[in-house]
């Protein structure tokens, strides 16, 4: 028992004195307790029992003992030179080295002291990486200037913040400080010197006193997908707001854990960057910037520099692989996600909102609030801001072989989530094979035990997929082998072409056949006629990827989706379609026309003029035209109207607010004809629901009590739909609740050319 006590407890100190040891030479030797290896023929312990470097020519001499100490660590130690320091007789302390060889090719810290031309000489902390010197600590200017004598003392915590100390009269004062946290493989401690041959023995060395503990770093395959995060990037740092004028990507490690990157990869766009050896640590960030650029950031964030970082304005696919090629995170930016037109000129990153809804994309970025313009190495300034989270859908899925069929999600999932064939279904069939698509797994091949027939529409499903925020998808697509559109089989159904301040043209599509059809055979254009033939011109394509277009459907074109969604109510979301560019639809007059790819077949054409809006408004500004029959001809001006006011000017992704109805007359109901507005859910308002055969109407709306009192407005001369409602929740015009009792609804409607129609309906109000 005894015996193994002992060998425990020698086991301990064995292990400790990696980390941590002390050595004032008073044993007379640097061979024991610790062991110094290197050059020792050119060392000594001297009678004052001091390390003295006892050289006669010039060299490079050093001296390492083994030292795992980096986090929480401290070094201290006293060095005297009996000489002014140059650029040819200097020393090096290293704190911290991989290498046991230190006049070699390594990683890690040391303190530098003298080593300048001139009477600059100092005291400074420097990183090594390989033969690269870089000063992360810059010391007060020319304090070992003459014949220096001192001791120094160096600490870092467990993270990666450093702090250079002095003591030159009995009393330790600050160089200075700096966060780095590249390099944590420590595996030894010492000395180096460089000197001629006149300065061969004037190097002395005492009082090493070094603690801390080793790192623990996770190794690369533990590492899952998302647990390191693109956070931040800063692709257009001109004009700067405050933050240096260069761009860079900062990372986030979501785990408890520091990560060792070394071999990992960055790809931007084309361009695949190989990590130097560094680490991340836990719950905390780094930036990826020039190799150039990492003096001007500040000292106390965490930087791995690189060759370049370039970064493109309008945006690139950013891709974060760990040392295996696995994908560790990967981004598809665009200036877009600034989501503030006035921050995506410049001197502004993009930041991350929230670091568990990644797979949220363009809606979980947006402009740094920053007052310098972004917030490199610390926490994002949107940090802790609202996030829409989209509901969860399959946006597309188009057969591309004979038994395969490629499935699209509005958001990014775990590979092995996508991998699970089972979960997906064509017709109730389950797949037999899923392969994910890789970088961004946002789609899938799925594969079949039948082959996919045409004139037979498939439905997809995905059963039980869940969302980063744990939501579960929301619909199933229906897909089918694609025909060819001809003239008329798909119509130009509402063109926005004078939008609001702010605002973006439009142009909806309705599919008016029982037939799917592919949009990347489809282009937009403008065109000219000469004769009667149309002859396309500002040829645009909709997409390069297939696109299904679904029987009895609604398509919206534009070059920005964001900004119509925000200014109009768009009852079907999801049937947008961003297109590079649109072709050029003036204020005034224009055309429009939809063209097969190879431009030899028109699908439908319109030439637009502004006199084609309703005669009675007064600003057409963001109001669109909407087709009143799709069976109709599309260049007839009767078969145009504006909007309804109604619906915002503007029904993109569904039917429009002005149709023509074949039917006599009209008429106005209310429904119920009773209501009590007493909020338990049960006929709690009244609908006032009309029905018109005429389009481009106005009306006006007010409802008065039995006593012929006006007591409330609901439309006053506004523009409606053909077919529409209101509703009245039984208040007055200030918002009282009116008392029970029968009241009046009047409505009136006009045309443009001047017919005026009334009606009067009861409504009995309960309390």
């Amino acid at each position: 028992m005894r015996k193994l006590l002992f060998t425990f407890i020698v086991l301990i100190q064995s292990i400790l004195g990696f980390s941590q040891f002390t050595d004032n030479f008073s044993d007379g030797d640097f061979t024991n307790n610790p062991t110094w290896i290197g050059d020792i023929g050119n060392f000594e312990i001297d009678t004052a029992f001091q390390l003295h470097l006892n050289d006669t020519v010039a060299n490079v001499s050093f001296l390492s003992t083994e030292s795992n100490a980096i986090e929480n660590g401290s070094w201290e130690f006293e060095v005297k030179m009996d000489f002014s320091p140059s650029t040819s007789n200097f020393s090096k302390i290293y704190l911290v080295s991989d290498e046991q060889n230190l006049s070699g090719n390594l990683n890690g810290y040391f303190v530098k002291i003298g080593g300048q031309s001139g009477s600059g000489d100092d005291v400074s902390l420097y990183i090594q990486s390989g033969s690269t010197e870089t000063k992360i600590i810059d010391g007060t200017d020319g304090i070992a200037a003459i014949l220096p004598d001192f001791k120094v003392k160096v600490a870092r915590d467990a993270i990666g913040n450093w702090e250079l100390f002095l003591d030159t009269a009995g009393i330790y004062f600050s160089e200075g400080n700096a966060f780095d946290d590249t390099f944590l493989d420590a595996k030894y401690f010492g000395v180096y010197c460089k000197y001629t041959s006149t300065r061969a023995d004037k190097f002395w060395f005492d009082n090493f006193i070094v603690s801390g503990d080793s790192a623990s770093i996770s190794p690369p395959h533990n590492v899952n997908k998302n647990d390191i995060l693109i956070n931040e990037i800063f692709a257009d740092p001109s004009p700067s707001i405050g933050l240096p004028a260069y761009e860079y990507i900062e990372l986030y490690n979501r785990t408890d854990s520091a990560i060792d990157l070394i071999d990992w990869s960055i790809i931007i766009g084309t361009a695949e960057k190989q990590f130097p050896p560094s680490v991340i640590e836990a719950d905390s960030f780094v930036i990826l910037v020039k190799d150039e650029a990492i003096d001007s950031f500040p000292s106390n964030i965490a930087k791995i520099g690189f060759s370049s970082i370039s970064l493109t304005n309008a945006g690139a696919d950013v891709v974060l692989k760990n040392n295996n090629g696995k994908t560790i995170n990967a981004v598809s930016y665009t200036d877009k996600w600034y989501h503030d037109e006035n921050k995506d000129e410049g001197g502004w990153s993009m930041e991350s909102v929230n670091p568990n809804l990644f797979c949220e994309g363009k809606n979980n970025w947006r402009a740094s609030i920053a007052s310098v313009g972004g917030t490199p190495g610390k926490q994002n300034s949107v940090f802790g801001e609202a996030v829409f989270v989209e509901d969860f859908n399959i946006t597309k899925a188009y057969i591309v072989d004979s038994n395969k069929v490629y499935v699209q999600f509005n958001k990014s999932l775990d590979a092995l989530l996508f991998s699970d064939s089972s979960i997906f279904e064509v017709n109730g069939i389950s797949a037999v094979k899923s392969v994910p698509s890789s970088p961004f797994f946002n789609a899938t091949t799925l594969s079949f035990n039948f082959n996919f027939l045409e004139n037979t529409t498939y439905t997809i499903a995905a059963n039980g997929l869940l969302d980063c925020a744990g939501n579960m998808i929301s619909n199933t697509v229906n897909f089918a082998i694609p025909d060819s559109a001809i003239e008329g089989e798909i119509v130009i159904n509402e063109v926005l072409f004078n939008p609001r301040n702010d605002g973006v043209d439009y142009l909806e599509l309705y599919n008016n056949s029982n037939s799917f059809f592919d949009l990347s055979k489809l282009n937009l254009a403008n065109f000219f006629l000469l004769g009667t033939q149309i002859n396309p011109t500002g040829v645009r394509p909709i997409t390069e990827n297939p696109i299904l277009f679904a029987p009895k459907s609604y398509l919206v074109l534009t070059a920005d989706s964001a900004k119509v969604k925000a200014q109009y109510y768009c009852q079907n979301p999801q049937h947008f379609i961003e297109v590079e560019s649109m072709p050029t639809l003036s204020n005034e007059e224009g055309s429009i026309c939809l063209v097969h790819q190879s431009l030899n077949q028109i699908i439908d054409a319109f030439s637009y003029h502004e006199d084609m809006h309703f005669a009675l408004l007064n600003d057409v500004d963001g109001v669109s035209l909407e087709r009143l029959d799709v069976e109709n001809e599309t260049q007839k001006s009767d078969n145009w109207h504006s909007a309804a006011s109604t619906v915002g000017y503007g029904t993109p992704t569904y039917e429009n607010s002005q149709q023509f109805i074949a039917q006599i007359g009209g008429e106005v109901v209310i429904s119920p004809q009773s209501f009590s507005p007493n909020n338990d859910g049960n006929k709690d308002v009244a609908s006032i629901n009309w029905n018109f055969k005429q389009t481009g109407l106005m009306a006006t709306i007010k409802i008065f009590d039995s006593e012929g009192r006006w007591v409330r407005n609901l439309l006053n001369n506004e523009l409606i739909s053909n077919n529409g409602n209101i509703v009245w929740d039984g208040t007055s015009e200030d918002g009282l609740s009116l008392t029970t009792g029968i009241y009046i609804v009047w409505v009136e409607v006009f045309s443009e050319s001047g017919n005026v129609d009334r009606y009067k309906e009861v409504v009995v109000l309960s309390r």
